[in-house]
């Protein structure tokens, strides 16, 4: 399966200069824009983190790449009204890999959530914090290019090969 998450970068600096309410206000019109593009490529929403995002794709890495891309450019559009209101724009970075792994559920007796566990959730959250590190937008894993059915229909790169926290073997990294 595949895994996308996204996160807002510099989300602290930005609510800073916010109330709580506004903080809510800014997050849930932010996930209306995104949320729905995930769910248009055949994705569901794992989980909201607060601003990051972490959404799973079964059918193909393709889904996913597109949702990435459309995600960003949701961005773009949500930033041209933000910048009519005066209000800071905002950058997201966009990680994916694909993996094995298991949903489930996790807890004990008083509370329970259904959740993903598995490397895969370790190395997506890696790369897209490698995002900043880059200064890319969408970083993919080589299991994400080697499963694209056509993967010269997209403007990708090599980026570079990174020992990532967990992990004990180089991942090749690139961008779209």
């Amino acid at each position: 399966m595949t895994v996308l998450f996204s996160d807002i970068r510099s989300f602290t600096t930005i609510s800073e200069a916010m109330t709580p309410q506004e903080n809510f206000s800014f997050i849930n019109s932010y996930l209306s824009r995104v949320s729905p593009v995930i769910r248009a490529h055949q994705g569901f929403i794992d989980k909201y983190i607060g601003d990051a995002i972490m959404a799973l794709f079964p059918e193909s890495a393709d889904d996913a790449v597109r949702a990435a891309v459309e995600m960003q450019k949701q961005v773009i559009i949500y930033n041209q009204d933000r910048l009519r209101s005066n209000y800071p724009l905002i950058v997201i970075g966009i990680g994916l890999h694909a993996g094995h792994l298991m949903l489930g559920t996790i807890g004990e007796r008083e509370r329970m959530e259904s959740t993903v566990i598995a490397d895969a959730v370790n190395l997506v959250s890696r790369l897209e914090g490698l995002t900043k590190v880059y200064a890319a937008r969408i970083l993919v894993s080589d299991a994400i290019i080697q499963r694209l059915d056509d993967p010269e229909k997209y403007k990708y790169r090599f980026v570079d090969r990174v020992m990532v926290k967990g992990k004990t073997n180089a991942v090749s990294v690139f961008e779209i």
